[in-house]
């Protein structure tokens, strides 16, 4: 399977888990290219068969958190009914953020098969590597059945 990572990273956070989300994919047999969203292979995501899109959480918590530079998503070329797995990093709340990114793939006609947010900064901070095997497994299974 091949797979393209798409993120856009403030601090360097969401970078990071994108790189370690290859890691992951890679290690269930798929072909993975991880791209900043500002510099990514057109060729390669177009033949992929997961778009998986990351970005930070911008705003406070419970006053306009959204994802991060969203207009910088824009950017990425049609992605009308290719599957996707969307995931936002957060210091406090994913939750607004998250559906902000779920509601931009809708409209761009996207079939988002998962979406998660990981807690990469902040107080509380937890090991995610669980989340990550979860992610990855979720984003997998509805396209190997397809």
């Amino acid at each position: 399977m091949r797979i393209a990572i798409l993120y856009q990273s403030l601090r360097g956070g969401t970078k990071k888990l994108a790189e370690s989300l290859g890691t992951n994919f890679q290690s269930k047999g798929s072909s993975v290219g991880v791209f900043p969203i500002t510099n990514y292979d057109a060729q390669f995501v177009l033949d992929a068969d997961l778009i998986v899109i990351g970005t930070w959480t911008d705003g406070l918590f419970g006053l306009g958190a959204r994802p991060g530079q969203i207009g910088k998503l824009n950017t990425l070329r049609d992605i009308a009914h290719k599957d996707v797995a969307l995931f936002v990093t957060y210091e406090i709340s994913p939750e607004k953020s998250l559906n902000g990114l779920i509601e931009w793939a809708h409209d761009r006609s996207a079939n988002v098969v998962t979406s998660a947010g990981f807690k990469v900064r902040g107080p509380f901070r937890k090991n995610i590597e669980g989340d990550i095997q979860m992610f990855v497994e979720n984003s997998l299974s509805p396209v190997e059945q397809n």
